[in-house]
């Protein structure tokens, strides 16, 4: 099933993918040497810390919008073969901002040359939890780049109340969260109606 640490699963996921392919590269391994030089946190966060922790940041990869899947959302309950009827699961789309925090704007330039480079050749990924009661039975996310136009993207920093800095969003679909409520047993077939006529062939006779 999935449950309510998906959001949280994902992250994680898209965290590794990042710092495997940071840390395999020449000119950007012996920089990304823990999972802690990515950060969950918005830039903005990160900006007011001045932590040895936040120092340590190089890539930040922030949720910031969660949003319902139309589409997806209005379906009806669902038989499992059980005797009952399942609500369907709150289908959602995951939006990510991904954020250069090097304090050089030539590695910020590497970084996120290679943080495309490697998101682009993960545009499916499959993961277990993300396995819902209707979902098919090889559950996966799609990862997409998500090209703001300049409008959108100043009102997205301006809701930091910082400057714009190099960024990319992301976007994941493919991600359900099972619904709490109780399923609905489907109630027995008590009678059965066999309607039955004789076909009368030419002549009147039957046959």
């Amino acid at each position: 099933m999935s449950d309510f640490r998906v959001l949280q699963d994902i992250s994680l996921i898209l965290r590794q993918i990042l710092f495997e392919g940071m840390n395999g590269t020449e000119e950007l391994g012996n920089r990304f040497t823990s999972h802690s030089n990515i950060s969950l946190d918005s830039p903005a966060a990160l900006d007011e810390s001045n932590g040895a922790a936040s120092s340590q940041v190089l890539l930040s990869l922030y949720l910031y919008q969660v949003l319902p899947d139309p589409h997806l959302n209005n379906r009806p309950l669902t038989a499992n073969g059980s005797g009952q009827q399942h609500y369907p699961p709150l289908s959602l789309h995951l939006s990510y901002l991904l954020t250069p925090m090097s304090t050089s704007a030539e590695e910020n330039l590497l970084i996120m040359g290679r943080s495309l480079q490697v998101l682009a050749a993960y545009p499916v990924r499959g993961a277990n939890f993300l396995d819902s009661l209707l979902r098919p039975a090889r559950p996966e996310m799609r990862i997409t780049l998500n090209p703001l136009n300049l409008e959108e993207v100043t009102r997205l920093w301006n809701t930091f109340n910082r400057p714009y800095r190099l960024s990319a969003c992301y976007e994941v679909h493919g991600v359900s969260i099972d619904s709490l409520r109780h399923p609905v047993e489907e109630e027995p077939v008590e009678t059965s109606l066999v309607d039955v006529h004789q076909i009368m062939a030419e002549g009147g006779r039957s046959r």
